[in-house]
């Protein structure tokens, strides 16, 4: 019999919980699921938490929900479930990307805005001039823009943080190849890499952890709205 759920993160586990139900009791397009009240029971989560996952299981055509009626298998395709859970797996784990991203960019950015030399303040403008050229014409920069930041990374001077970034490399890869189905992502925070690369040529440190924080902050909130 299945337990109640006390992991992270919760969505997942609630849509997975749901879909082992739906297994194990054999139920079939149009059979009705047992009610809010009885989930909640059944799984120990918060009525909130239980209508967030219903929401995006209906958002992808696995649950119907009719009012005065109940919760309804609309797809009982177990791969369409499955496809729902990886689609959030990918997800939380982008997200996370981020979050690490953001911590150790804050140390690194500190010492690139430091040690960087005025040559390699050269090199990455002239990156970043391809960067905004390509923007400017509606063409893909992904490569140019991930480009920029391995150089903001490698002019830190600093072979550990360097590499404790390389070490996360092959998640955070994903954040420039359209991840989640998403067409065209992160495109708004272009211009700010401008306003980044004055920062640190300007050598303000201050404004460099800003701008960056605010470019991680779109890019978090850009993944975290994809339902």
């Amino acid at each position: 019999m299945r337990q109640g759920i006390n992991r992270t993160p919760l969505q997942s586990e609630i849509i997975k919980f749901i879909q082992e139900y739906i297994q194990e009791e054999n139920l079939k397009t149009g059979d009705k699921l047992p009610s809010q009240a009885e989930l909640i029971k059944m799984m120990g989560v918060s009525r909130t938490s239980l209508r967030e996952a219903i929401k995006t299981m209906e958002a992808k055509g696995v649950l119907e929900t009719q009012n005065g009626k109940g919760i309804f298998v609309k797809n009982d395709d177990r791969n369409l479930i499955l496809s729902q859970l990886s689609f959030l797996e990918e997800k939380e784990s982008l997200l996370e990307v981020i979050e690490a991203r953001k911590i150790l960019e804050r140390d690194i950015l500190r010492l690139t805005v430091k040690n960087i030399t005025d040559q390699e303040i050269e090199q990455l403008g002239k990156v970043l001039d391809v960067v905004i050229d390509k923007y400017n014409h509606g063409e893909h920069q992904n490569v140019e823009d991930k480009k920029f930041h391995y150089m903001i990374y490698k002019y830190c001077h600093n072979r550990v943080l360097y590499k404790m970034m390389l070490s996360v490399r092959y998640l955070s890869d994903k954040l420039w190849e359209f991840p989640l189905d998403m067409k065209e992502p992160f495109t708004d925070t272009i211009p700010l890499h401008k306003d980044l690369y004055h920062a640190i040529k300007e050598r303000n440190t201050k404004k460099a952890l800003d701008i960056n924080d605010q470019i991680l902050n779109m890019v978090y909130h850009t993944v975290e709205e994809q339902k």
